[in-house]
Parts: structure tokens; sequence; C-alpha cells
């Protein structure tokens, strides 16, 4: 006959195993969820860093326009010609209108040949410089290049000595008496 301890002793373990059974496998499926929601969520970020790789190179003109027409609700005119004009009227040449604009002297260029087109941010500077006199550009201009200070005046060099100066310096040295000793 079996010893009453063992029987009572293996009774108490098989119900202690089912309990925490019953507590962990609630957690095991909520572990699961969660460990396929994380790897949804890097997906997801792998695939936006893509997108980004692919917006940093470029995207083709047509998405460009549309997606630009979308930002803001002013569309604003551009035109290469027009840009040269608006440059030529200020009286301004390239490397003093890129500061303006943030841009490079060499962007402008490319801008105003209509090799490239400029991005919106940068549409819309032209846009506000357009509506500025020749003045106001001026002021603009000083308060993103402020004066330098002028450099320290170079000391006078003495003039040369010439053979006037010199005959007046010993005549004028004879007519003083010297002291006597």
């Amino acid at each position: 006959m079996p010893n009453i301890a063992t029987v009572l002793k293996e009774e108490i373990t098989r119900l202690a195993r089912k309990e925490m059974r019953q507590q962990i496998d609630p957690l095991r499926a909520q572990v699961l969820a969660q460990r396929k929601a994380i790897a949804a969520l890097k997906s997801e970020i792998d695939r936006l860093h893509r997108d980004v790789v692919k917006l940093a190179k470029g995207t083709p003109k047509s998405v460009a326009v549309k997606a630009s027409s979308n930002d803001s609700g002013k569309q604003s005119r551009y035109s290469g010609a027009l840009l040269r004009k608006l440059r030529e009227r200020l009286g301004l040449s390239r490397d003093a209108f890129a500061p303006l604009l943030g841009a490079s002297s060499q962007a402008l260029y490319n801008w105003e040949q209509t090799e490239t087109r400029p991005r919106q941010e940068f549409l819309d500077k032209i846009a506000l410089i357009r509506g500025l006199s020749k003045t106001q550009v001026q002021e603009l201009l000083e308060q993103h290049n402020p004066a330098k200070p002028a450099k320290p005046a170079k000391p006078a060099k003495p003039a040369k000595k010439t053979a006037k100066a010199v005959s007046k310096k010993r005549a004028a040295a004879a007519r003083v008496p010297h002291s006597e000793k």
C-alpha cells in the first residue's frame, strides 16, 4: 500500500502546477501579442527609413510638384527669368543675393538657368523678397553681414628731408649762439 505522505505530496504538486498554468497562460499570450506588435513596428520603421533615403536622393519632378502644392495654401509663381530680373532690379550680384535666400550662388545660377527648381521654402523666401524695396533689401543685407570694423590707420611715415629743409635747419642752428662752458 502506498504511503499516504507520498500520495498527498504528488497531489499537492499536481494542483500547484495546474494553478500556475492558469496564471501563466494568459501572460504568455499577452507577451506573444506584444512581440508581434514590436516586430510590426520595427518593419514599419525600416520602411520609413527607406522612404526617407529615397526622398533625400530626390523624387520625380511630378511627385515633387504635387507634394509642394499640397503643403501651402498659396502657390508661388516661379520663373528663372523672373528671378534674374528681381535680382537685377535690386542691383545685387548672385553672391550678394544668395545669402538672403539662404542658398549658394551656384544654386541661384541653376535656378535662373531653369536647370533646377527651388524647393518650396526658397520659393516662399523669393516671394517675400519680391515685395521688398531696394532699400529694405539693403537693410536686410546689412543685418546679415554687419559692417566690419575699420582697420586701424597706419602711422604716417616721416617725410623725407629735402635739401631746402636741411639748409634752413643749418641756418637756424648757426644763428643761435652757443653758450660758453
